[in-house]
């Protein structure tokens, strides 16, 4: 009964197979699906960075210009302070203008200005700390959104690895059920065995022993008949 063990051994290691592969498949599933909720996320993720980024890069160069033509500067320049700073000027120029620098309006005018300018130079100082406080919360963003990007990506990678390892040992569990099912309609082929001294029933293939035998006073069959008529010399 070795076949038969054998034969029972193999449907036992099927059934086993079996059962691997349908967990296997069950575990691909949910795997499969947080893969493509990863890659999407990691989509929106990698935009968010992008986006941070440039909006820091922009924050950056506006808190870092400090020139004259910086919009802080252009916008103050047009500002109420700007104006009364240039209209007390022109009374100062006018007093130097007249020689009389010494009036009480003209040391008026020059406290005035110097107050002007106090205020003025604040009120930059205030534009430029709001920009600086401005770079620090996108510099602040871009670090969570890389971060985040970051974690998705580890997340991402871990998934990618246990699917591939979890194909891989799909695929080794094809291959052995397709072996033994190729194994399972193989036939074992046993090789003929002939005779001693039945080869003479093939013609031309008559053994000098099977042809004494022959009695051609009484041949048996057309073979023999026609061997005892044309072939026997």
């Amino acid at each position: 009964m070795p076949g038969t063990q054998r034969l029972n051994t193999i449907n036992i290691r099927r059934g086993e197979l079996e059962t691997r592969r349908r967990e296997l498949e069950e575990r691909l599933i949910p795997l499969r699906l947080r893969l493509l909720d990863l890659t999407e996320q990691l989509e929106l993720a990698s935009n968010r960075v992008t986006e941070d980024r440039h909006r820091l890069q922009h924050a950056r160069d506006a808190a870092d210009d400090r020139g004259n033509t910086s919009a802080i500067n252009r916008n103050l320049k047009q500002s109420n302070l700007a104006l009364a700073i240039r209209e007390e000027a022109d009374k100062i120029k006018q007093h130097y203008d007249n020689n009389t620098t010494d009036s009480e309006a003209c040391r008026r005018s020059d406290t005035r200005v110097e107050k002007l300018h106090t205020r003025l130079e604040k009120r930059r100082c205030q534009a430029y700390k709001a920009l600086e406080e401005q770079a620090q919360r996108a510099e602040i963003a871009y670090s969570a959104s890389r971060a985040a990007e970051t974690l998705i990506n580890s997340e991402l990678a871990s998934v990618t690895s246990t699917l591939r390892q979890l194909e891989t040992a799909l695929s080794v569990i094809a291959d052995e059920e397709a072996r033994l099912n190729r194994g399972r309609g193989i036939k074992r082929q046993r090789h003929p065995t002939h005779k001693r001294g039945k080869k003479g029933k093939k013609g031309g293939s008559w053994s000098l022993k099977y042809k004494r035998s022959i009695n051609c006073k009484r041949p048996r069959g057309f073979s023999q008949k026609q061997y005892c008529k044309y072939g026997k010399k």
